[in-house]
This record gives C-alpha cells, structure tokens and sequence, in this order.
C-alpha cells in the first residue's frame, strides 16, 4: 500500500492518539528483533500504547518475524531513502503517540524504564526528553569504553546534550521543533535533535537507572572507522553542521562535531610554528616538516598517556583525519529539506 494512501500523522488528530508509541528501527536485525520486539511489548504492558517497526528493506526475516507480534510495521519503499536519520523521521510521519520512544533493533527495554521515565516527564514539564543508562552487552571499540565509563559515572538525574542510544521524548516538543530527525542524516541524528531541541529552551535529562541493553556489531575499532567510511556514513558530521549552518543551534552541532576540526587546527599550529621559525631565519619548508612531526609527537604521546593504549591513540589519530575529510564532503553536499515526507509502505497496522 503506498504512502500517500495511509493516515499520516498530521491526520492522527482524529483519532484517540495513544499514550505512547515505541519506534524500533531494523535492518537485517533477524537475530535481535525478537528480543527487542518481546521487551518493547512488556513495557506496553498496562499503558495505552504502541509498537511501530521501522524496516530499512531487510534483507533477512526481520519483518517475517515482527509479523508474529502483531506490531505496526512500515517499510521503506527506495533504499536511497534508508540511513538513520530517515529511519526514525519515517516512523514519526506514522507514530500515533504522544510520547515516543527511540529503539535500535538491536536493543532491548529495561523492566520498568518506560513507566519511570513517563513519570519524570509528567512531573518536569521543561524536560523535552530523558534516557537512561545503556548496558553495552560486549565492549569492543574505543566508542564502547568510552560510553561505559561515562554511563558509570551518572548523578540520579543530569542535563545532557544529547540522548544518544535512544529516549523517551514528549511529543509536543518534537512538535515545536518541527520534526523527530533530519532525514538526510546518516548519522547524528539524536544529537541533531538534541541541538534543535536545546536552542529551543528544552532540556534533556539522563537517568541513572537502566535503559537498555546494546549489542552492537562485532567490530574492532579500525574495523568499525573503515566501515563507516566504506558506506559514506563518516561524511555524516559535515551534513549535520551544514544543516545547522545559519541557525542558532549551530554552536551546538560544532560542540558535538570537535573531532572533525582537530587535525585542521593542529595543522594549523604546525604551520604558524613553521612560519615563527621562518621569521627567525630558518628554513621555512624543513621547519614546517619538524613542526609538523612535533605537533603531531606531542598529540600521539598526550593520546596514550589518556587512553593507557598506544593502538588506541593512533586509531584516534586515523579517526580524526578520516572524520576531517569526510566532514568536508559531507558539508559540501547541498542543503536539502529535512521535512519533505518519506515514501514507505504500511504493511501491518494492528
């Protein structure tokens, strides 16, 4: 059934609009979507509420599967269309509730995490959205340790920036901004939100309570950099800040993208420490090679005095260049509409 045949969400008013609906999102997620689909159900569990598929054309019995639950479930028609910025926009055009939930296939609900954070929302009005602690179920990559040190140091409640590894969010927030996620994001779509939503004057809280449980690709952290980059993903920063460009939550999206201004600036250093030299009397080109050497000696040395890993400094390194060149790509792409509706296919409504 095509798109333009369904009730949109801006249609939805005539109906009952439930309490909540939990937006999972998949592709070729055979081997998780039962677990995620049994935990978002549990949750549902005494609320008026429900579960929307998202499926980017898996490949795999991602959606045969689904079927067997009687969730909603609403397919991509193009696969020009799928990343995941789109994925979570597509399940907002056909989400019904009034609060939404952000779910990974590839994740699984903590009992009782949706009721506590409903109940936080309800009692801070100013709060746009909240999250909770996310359980990486095997730490392999540098993004893994670092998420499990920052997850082990949470208060009861912080502000934050951003609700990555998904969140419960109040409808009548992502209303006043306008939309869930950037369409055209291959990544950075939570904290594109998160940057709208704060310029907006919302905040966003994390709980210290489990969320959910993660599972992830098993990957090294070269491999997973070298996979980004193979699909494209890495230019993803550089759509984001140049989707920002122009507004006032720029500062924010150029906060949350440092990493791509890194080796530029220190380059940068490089070459005035080469032009000092200059002016001294030395050589200009063997003194923007040694100044180049030193910058980047110093850089490495303060990377593995943080990290304890020299392997590990010197992927941080590679993924600075990478995301530096990718960013610029990325930014040079021209501007699209984040809004303009996504053609998909409503293949169960239950």
């Amino acid at each position: 059934m095509p798109a333009t045949d369904l009730t949109p969400r801006d249609a939805a008013g005539a109906q009952q609009a439930p309490l909540l609906t939990i937006i999972i999102k998949a592709l070729n997620e055979e081997q998780h979507i039962e677990a995620c689909l049994r935990s978002a159900l549990a949750e549902c569990e005494g609320l008026d509420a429900e579960v929307l598929l998202v499926d980017s054309l898996s490949r795999d019995r991602t959606v045969a599967i689904a079927r067997q639950f009687g969730v909603r479930i609403v397919q991509f028609v193009s696969t020009d269309d799928r990343n995941c910025g789109a994925a979570l926009q597509l399940g907002y055009q056909y989400a019904r509730g009034r609060y939404l939930y952000v779910l990974d296939g590839d994740m699984t609900l903590e009992p009782g995490f949706i009721a506590q954070g409903l109940a936080y929302l309800e009692a801070h009005p100013g709060v746009a959205g909240v999250g909770g602690r996310l359980i990486d179920t095997a730490v392999r990559t540098v993004a893994d340790k670092m998420r499990v040190q920052q997850y082990a140091s949470l208060a009861p409640a912080r502000d934050v920036t951003v609700l990555g590894g998904g969140g419960l969010y109040r409808g009548a927030a992502i209303e006043a901004v306008g939309y869930l996620a950037n369409r055209w994001l291959a990544a950075f779509e939570e904290a594109e939100l998160g940057a709208r939503l704060r310029a907006a004057g919302w905040r966003l809280v994390r709980l210290a309570l489990p969320a959910v449980r993660h599972s992830g690709h098993n990957e090294t952290s070269l491999q997973m950099m070298l996979r980004l980059w193979r699909i494209g993903r890495i230019e993803a920063s550089g759509v984001f800040l140049r989707a920002a460009f122009g507004h006032r939550w720029f500062k924010y999206a150029a906060r949350t993208c440092w990493f791509v201004f890194a080796a530029p600036a220190l380059y940068l250093a490089a070459g005035l420490l080469a032009g000092a030299a200059a002016l001294a009397g030395a050589a200009f080109w063997p003194a923007l090679g040694a100044s180049v050497a030193a910058v980047w000696g110093v850089s490495l040395g303060m990377l593995f005095w943080r990290k304890k890993d020299l392997c590990g400094a010197c992927i941080a390194i590679l993924a600075w260049h990478m995301h530096s060149v990718g960013a610029a790509r990325g930014f040079l792409r021209p501007a699209r509409d984040p809004q303009i509706a996504i053609p998909a296919c409503l293949l169960s409504d239950r």
